[in-house]
């Protein structure tokens, strides 16, 4: 079955002529009924009545009618869904950002997104790098902003260097790393460490005069693996 095999019989069902429904079509009439004749041979039977001056549908033309209706509309919602698509009208992008991220790196970037692109919907996932470029090669992104350190771009993906970001650590005077000039994140392999974070982003107890307390504090992270 062919869409222009559709549509002629979907006109020949409106018009009841061939003549009319070729007219339509802006084909002749013989090249309609043999696009309709081709038809009724996938079908195995026939769909029009002929008759000189009454041309109806068959029993198995009015049961394919409202399927064949459907197709062809279903045919056009798909190109006007791509049309859209294609102009950036009906798009979602899904962006994968690594958790360790700071949302300060990335703000600016998708607020300027959202100026070019009102119409576009963002999708934004997080998780740690290998899942982000695993769903990247599955095809489950559209882009990623994630690192592996360590490790070369995979060959099938496009890569441009957005930041860099300068880690310190602090140990004690004691410690194996506290002589290294260079700390590598192999030496970090197995390592237990604390995170200094602000705890102004949680709710905050109040003094008497009605001031908030809040201050930092230490939060205890996971150990140190080699996986990012």
């Amino acid at each position: 079955m062919e869409m222009h095999q559709v549509r002629y019989f979907l006109a020949a069902a409106k018009h009841l002529n061939f003549t009319k429904a070729a007219q339509e079509c802006s084909v002749s009439a013989p090249s309609l009924i043999r696009a309709i004749k081709l038809l009724e041979l996938e079908f195995g039977g026939p769909l029009f009545n002929l008759e000189r001056s009454h041309t109806h549908l068959t029993e198995l033309g009015r049961i394919a009618l409202p399927h064949l209706e459907q197709v062809l509309q279903e045919s056009l919602d798909a190109k006007r869904k791509a049309r859209d698509f294609l102009n950036l009208k009906e798009a979602t992008l899904k962006l994968g950002i690594m958790c360790t991220i700071a949302p300060s790196q990335f703000v600016e970037l998708v607020t300027n997104f959202r100026e070019r692109y009102p119409s576009v919907v963002l999708r934004i996932i997080d998780a740690n790098a290998r899942q982000l470029q695993t769903a990247l090669l599955a095809g489950d992104l559209e882009a990623a902003i994630y690192c592996l350190p360590g490790e070369p771009p995979h060959e099938r993906t496009h890569v441009m260097p957005l930041f860099r970001e300068q880690m310190v650590i602090a140990v004690c005077r004691s410690h194996a790393l506290a002589m290294k000039k260079v700390i590598k994140g192999e030496h970090l392999n197995g390592e237990a460490y604390l995170d200094r974070i602000n705890c102004e982003s949680t709710p905050t107890a109040c003094s008497p005069s009605g001031r908030s307390t809040a201050r930092p504090c230490i939060r205890a992270s996971a150990t140190i693996g080699s996986s990012p």
